[in-house]
């Protein structure tokens, strides 16, 4: 009687205490990607939500009583609006056409051709990323402004013009320097393209006596179309993005573009207080239009799997002979680079060593002073930027890093629940401009003040680790997927646990492209403004905040002198990013191998 009581009894209490430990296992394998997830969901969802919500309130802040449409009827029915929505889509368009053209071009020319000093040329193409766009910006004003203009003086001078021929002030103009400012990226997206095509079908082509034009366009463009029209959708999205060339060029005569009107909106707007409420509606449109594009980029990238050459053997580019094209074709290379670095960066550094704005000429010669660069790093306020944005571009560098390397791990090395919501929510961030993240996570913080990081570098931190994000984890995607499972499954197999083998296989592969992504990211903190802008207070100055408030503030010459010290540090960023970059390359051949 007691012996089957016992049984009777046991035999319950051990299947409670099996549940217990299966329930407790299932709690352990979703925690980390829960985990993960709950921190990219107060990243990126939050502050989206936020704007949503303020988009309702009379007031514009989330949390103040009522609901109304007004914000929205006061949006929409504006004719001015849509004046300012067919601006954008034309800056952006305009924009999107210049560098890719460019980019194709040069992509292919120093890929598929024989092109003198390719190697040369690859550096030429990639250097004008070390000059932040607001730079350029600021450098094409000072060399075609109508009145002071270096370019402008000059044709004035040698065709005896009574006004200026070129106005800087204006969408083309806009669409000109952006243009410019992205050929870097276009490069980078459509060179592996062109260096992976196979030859042979080009070959064939001429062998069956075609002529470049007709392999261009019957063999070239097929291959290549769906990774143009990636770069395509990936520039346009940039397009609509960006605030610092038509805030520098468009802004002083009343050229706007979306996120130009946020910025003014937030700090100039004609009531003087921050009109959020509209801001919040303009967002969803905006929102609504990137993220489309950036679904568009996100189906056309994954198209370009589908458009592969399948070959047996071994093969090598022949390069395309140019002829006596050959050094037109490197001198059109040098042309740009006169066109995005040297003009603009030459033209900064002239207006930082003259004591007041002027023109290029032999009279000021004598009037050279360094008293700019000394006032920069003896000015108390810009050692204090200058402090802000190390430290900024710092923590969030290694934020990135860091959650980009635990993304990739969860997505492509793991099968853990919930990790394609995962990727989607880093992913997320590429379709949401600076302008936006600013606003919204002013509503957060402002909203949810016992965190009291409102005004701190910390708001700034969080800014730019949401926004760059998206880069991070694509480019530690690709690394992870190039690893085999037969490394971790091998160290499995002899007793080490996932955070010994993460350490001692996973990281050390990776970290090639973790240290690229950390130099990228660490060099666009250093360089961005518009969440910076929008976020500034008191205590958290970053130098493009400085270099902004210095231009705006008519002291062109102080502007200048910080630009040409930013230009210098991102120019050692581009650096290091390139030889890091060039090192990951070589580990994923060998890991290949």
């Amino acid at each position: 009687m007691n012996a089957s009581a016992s049984v009777a009894t046991d035999g319950p209490l051990y299947r409670g205490d099996d549940l217990k430990v299966r329930w407790k296992q299932r709690l352990l394998s979703v925690m980390p990607s829960a985990s993960l997830g709950a921190l990219l969901v107060w990243l990126v969802i939050v502050p989206l939500v936020l704007i949503l919500i303020s988009s309702f309130k009379p007031t514009g802040f989330p949390m103040d009583t009522g609901w109304t449409i007004d914000n929205y009827i006061r949006t929409y029915a504006d004719a001015e609006f849509w004046a300012l929505v067919l601006n954008t889509i034309q800056f952006a368009v305009g924009s999107m056409v210049v560098a890719l053209t460019i980019g194709t071009i040069v992509a292919w020319l120093v890929e598929r051709t024989d092109m003198p000093m390719r190697g040369v040329v690859r550096v030429l193409v990639i250097l004008p990323m070390a000059t932040p766009p607001v730079l350029m910006a600021i450098g094409w004003v000072m060399l075609l402004s109508p009145r002071t203009g270096f370019f402008n003086d000059l044709l004035q001078g040698l065709f005896g013009l009574s006004e200026a021929p070129i106005n800087i002030f204006s969408l083309p103009g806009m669409i000109f320097v952006e243009g410019l400012a992205l050929v870097p990226s276009t490069f980078l997206i459509l060179s592996p393209a062109f260096r992976n095509m196979d030859p042979s079908l080009e070959e064939a082509a001429f062998t069956s006596g075609a002529g470049l034009l007709t392999t261009i366009r019957k063999v070239f463009l097929p291959l290549l179309w769906p990774s143009i029209v990636a770069a395509g959708v990936f520039l346009l999205i940039v397009g609509f993005l960006v605030f610092d060339i038509p805030g520098t060029i468009g802004m002083p005569v009343g050229i706007f573009v979306l996120s130009s009107q946020v910025v003014y909106l937030a700090n100039d707007s004609p009531t003087g207080l921050p009109e959020y409420g509209i801001i919040s509606a303009m967002a969803i449109f905006f929102l609504v239009l990137v993220i489309s594009l950036a679904w568009a980029h996100q189906r056309q990238t994954r198209r370009q799997t589908s458009f592969v050459t399948i070959t047996g053997k071994g093969w090598r580019v022949r390069p395309l002979p140019l002829g006596r094209w050959r050094w037109i074709a490197f001198g059109f290379i040098c042309f740009y680079f006169l066109l995005a670095v040297v003009a603009p960066v030459g033209i900064l550094i002239w207006s930082s060593l003259t004591p007041y704005q002027a023109g290029v000429s032999a009279e000021m010669l004598g009037k050279l002073t360094l008293a700019n660069h000394l006032d920069f790093f003896s000015n108390r306020r810009a050692v204090s930027a200058s402090i802000n944005s190390v430290v900024i571009a710092l923590v969030a560098s290694t934020a990135v890093a860091l959650l980009s390397f635990l993304v990739s791990w969860v997505v492509v090395r793991s099968k853990l629940p919930g990790r394609k919501f995962i990727d989607v929510l880093s992913f997320l961030p590429i379709a949401i401009p600076g302008t936006l993240i600013g606003v919204g996570l002013i509503y957060v913080y402002l909203t949810l003040n016992f965190i009291p990081i409102y005004g701190s570098i910390w708001i700034i931190i969080v800014a730019y680790t949401t926004n760059y994000l998206s880069f991070g984890s694509r480019a530690t995607h690709g690394v992870m997927l190039q690893m085999h499972s037969d490394l971790e499954e091998a160290a499995r197999t002899s007793g080490a646990g996932w955070f010994r083998t993460t350490r001692r296989i996973v990281a050390p592969l990776a970290f090639p492209a973790i240290a690229a992504v950390w130099i990228w990211v660490f060099a666009h903190c250093m360089r961005e403004l518009t969440s910076a802008l929008l976020l500034k207070g008191a205590d958290n100055t970053t130098l493009p905040v400085l270099l902004w408030g210095y231009w705006t503030g008519g002291e062109p010459n102080k502007a200048a002198a910080v630009g040409v010290w930013l230009v210098i540090a991102m120019l050692l960023c581009v650096v290091a990013w390139q030889i890091l970059a060039a090192r990951s390359r070589s580990a994923s051949g060998r890991e290949a191998a």
